[in-house]
Formats: structure tokens, C-alpha cells, sequence
């Protein structure tokens, strides 16, 4: 399992951005890796459709299962990768590279980063959550995201 070491925030459905002034390229984490079905269709977002942190942005299809990815921060899609049509494999090949989703413009991205993980966050998730197994609960809430941040931010008060 990779994370890149810098320049990528996450959110806790596995999802990442990656912000370069008021845009954020984004995608699905390394983590699918380990997921041994194979991925057999990509359902991009339209262009021009308005996310909200957590909402559903696109699809993935696999054996009889589509798995949703929920945007990691709000904005308007202004760009899909298209090579995922043709080659969906990607998101699972080069994740962090030419697996890219999408890229959205940010609406709120101040909002959006108190629900983000830095990649240290996110590697020590990670390495929870592979460590100790299913979590109970729904991973998308709002609630879960900023209970999980709340935790980091407490953690880095008390050191």
C-alpha cells in the first residue's frame, strides 16, 4: 500500500485531492490495490456537475458490483479522464498518476480540508484500519471524517 508523502489530501472513503490553486485533480487511493476484483467499466461524472464533499462522483464496475467514489472536496467537475473509459485498470495500475478521476474546480475548500487527512493522517489510517479490520458505521459520514480529524488534531496537541 502506497501514499504519497506530500501534496495529497484525503478523505475517509479512500479518495484523494490533489489542490493546485482552485483546482484539485482527483482519485481513488492506492488502498484498491488490494481489492483482487478486476475493474471492468469506468461511469464517469459529467462535466459541469456540481459535487459536494461526499457525494457520489463516479462509479467503477467490477464483477456484478459498482462501487461509488465520493468526491473528497465540493466544486464543479470541469474535466473526467477519458482513458479510464477505455482502460479502467488504471485506477488500480498508477492510482496516483494516470489513474486519476477527475479534476474539480473548488467551491469551498476551506469547509472541505476540516473533513481532510494529510498523508500522514491518511497512512496511519490506513494502517489502522488494515491493522485491526472492518470498521462499523458508514466510512462516508460527516460525522466520521471530522471525529477522525478532531482525533489527529488531539493527538498532535498532546505530543
Amino acid at each position: 500500500m502506497r501514499v504519497p508523502f506530500d501534496g495529497y489530501s484525503f478523505n475517509n472513503t479512500d479518495c484523494w485531492a490533489r489542490i493546485r490553486g482552485t483546482v484539485a485533480r482527483v482519485g481513488l487511493s492506492d488502498l484498491i490495490r488490494l481489492d483482487p476484483r478486476e475493474i471492468l467499466a469506468f461511469e464517469p461524472p459529467d462535466v459541469g456537475l456540481l459535487v459536494g464533499i461526499f457525494d457520489r462522483l463516479c462509479a467503477l464496475k467490477t464483477d456484478g458490483v459498482s462501487v461509488d467514489l465520493n468526491s473528497p472536496v465540493s466544486g464543479r467537475v470541469t474535466s473526467v479522464n477519458v482513458d479510464l473509459v477505455d482502460d479502467p485498470g488504471l485506477v488500480k495500475e498508477d492510482p496516483y498518476g494516470r489513474g486519476w478521476v477527475a479534476e474539480v474546480e473548488l467551491s469551498d475548500i476551506d469547509s472541505d480540508m476540516d473533513f481532510l487527512l494529510d498523508c500522514e493522517e491518511y497512512f496511519f489510517d490506513v494502517k489502522s484500519r488494515l491493522e485491526s479490520g472492518p470498521r462499523l458505521g458508514c466510512p462516508c459520514s460527516r460525522r466520521a471524517g471530522a471525529s477522525r480529524r478532531a482525533t489527529a488534531r488531539g493527538r498532535e496537541r498532546s505530543q
